[in-house]
C-alpha cells in the first residue's frame, strides 16, 4: 500500500535531518525554504551588464533577482529574444565546474531542456564542440526552440536511450562530459506541497540509483583519457550522490575525484557514511548544498581520466 503525501513528508524529513546532521525541527524549517530565481547574461544574443541587479560573485554574467524583480524580467523583451535566461543559479554550478573552453570536445548526456548546455555555449561563444542528448522527442524539440532563441549553434543533438550511449555513439570520445543526471527532485520539492511526493519514495531513490550508476558508466566510456566528467543532480539524497560516485571510483581504476568547491552559505559537508555504507573518503571533494533562498540544494563532483589506473581512496 502506497504511503501519503503526510507519510512521506516524515520520511523525508527524517532522511535528510540525517544527511544535514540537524534536528527534525531545523529540517522542517529548512525544506520550507521559499527559493528566489537568477538570471544570466546571454553573450550569444548581445545581452549586456544589469546594472541595477546584484550581481552573483563566483558566476560571471548572473545576478540575483528578488521576488518583486522576476515578474518584470521574466515577461521582459529581453527574455523573449534570447538576452537573458532565467534559471536557479544552482543550476550554473555543473557548468563552472566542468571549466568548458572553446575547440573541446563537449558531451551533455541528458541535456534537455538546455539551459545547462546554452550556458556551455555561451562561455565558449559558441566555439566548443558541443554533442547534446535526450532520450525524449518532445523535450528535445523543446530544447531545439530554447537553442534558436538563445543564439546557441551548430549543436550535434542526438536522440538516444542513455543507458545505451556508448553503444550509440561508439568510436566517439570527449574531452569533458556533464551528466546531470535523472534524479528525485528533492532539491526542488516543497515540505508543504502535496503533489511533490506524487513519486517520490525511497523505493523509487533506489530505482534511479541504479539508473544512475548505469549512467555514469556510460559516460566514462565516452570520455577519453585527461578528459572531466562532472556528475551533479538537484537531490538531497546520498544514494543518488556519493553511493554513484563511489560506484564509480570503486569499479573504474582510472577515475580520480577532483575537489570542487564554491564559498556558499548553505554548503554542507558530504555524506560519508550512510546506511552502514562507507563511501570513499576522497568524496569530500565534492560540493553538496542544502537548501536556501537563492541557490537550491544541489550535488556536484568533478572526476577526470588518469591515462594510468589508480585506485580510489
Amino acid at each position: 500500500m502506497s504511503k501519503t503525501p503526510n507519510e512521506k513528508r516524515i520520511i523525508w524529513r527524517q532522511r535528510t535531518a540525517t544527511v544535514l546532521g540537524i534536528t527534525q525541527g531545523e529540517t522542517e524549517a529548512l525544506l520550507r525554504t521559499q527559493r528566489l530565481q537568477s538570471v544570466r547574461v546571454n553573450p550569444l544574443r548581445g545581452g549586456t551588464p544589469l546594472s541595477e541587479l546584484k550581481s552573483i560573485s563566483w558566476m560571471k554574467d548572473g545576478y540575483k533577482l528578488s521576488a518583486s524583480q522576476l515578474q518584470a524580467i521574466r515577461d521582459s523583451k529581453d527574455v523573449a529574444e534570447g538576452k537573458l535566461f532565467i534559471q536557479n543559479a544552482a543550476s550554473w554550478l555543473p557548468v563552472v565546474a566542468l571549466d568548458p573552453q572553446p575547440g573541446e570536445t563537449i558531451l551533455d548526456v541528458c541535456a534537455a531542456p538546455g539551459g545547462k548546455a546554452s550556458h556551455i555555449a555561451a562561455i565558449t561563444d559558441n566555439k566548443a564542440l558541443l554533442t547534446v542528448n535526450d532520450n525524449s522527442r518532445p523535450r528535445l524539440a523543446k530544447m531545439r526552440a530554447n537553442f534558436e532563441r538563445l543564439g546557441v549553434g551548430p549543436v550535434e543533438t542526438t536522440l538516444f536511450d542513455a543507458t545505451q550511449l556508448a553503444r550509440k555513439l561508439e568510436g566517439r570520445q570527449f574531452d569533458k562530459i556533464l551528466l546531470d543526471a535523472p534524479c528525485s527532485g528533492e532539491g526542488m520539492m516543497q515540505f508543504d506541497r502535496d503533489k511533490d511526493y506524487a513519486s517520490w519514495s525511497v523505493a523509487h531513490i533506489k530505482r534511479l540509483q541504479q539508473l544512475q550508476k548505469r549512467l555514469i558508466t556510460q559516460a566514462w566510456q565516452l570520455l577519453r583519457p585527461g578528459g572531466t566528467l562532472i556528475y551533479s543532480t538537484c537531490t538531497m539524497a546520498p544514494e543518488e550522490n556519493e553511493a554513484v560516485v563511489d560506484y564509480l571510483l570503486r569499479t573504474r581504476e582510472d577515475a580520480r575525484l577532483v575537489p570542487f568547491s564554491i564559498d556558499l552559505p548553505n554548503k554542507v559537508p558530504p555524506v560519508l557514511s550512510w546506511n552502514s555504507k562507507q563511501y570513499a573518503t576522497v568524496l569530500q571533494g565534492c560540493l553538496r548544498l542544502q537548501p536556501s533562498p537563492q541557490v537550491e540544494a544541489f550535488f556536484i563532483c568533478k572526476i577526470t581520466k588518469k591515462d594510468v589506473p589508480s585506485y580510489a581512496e
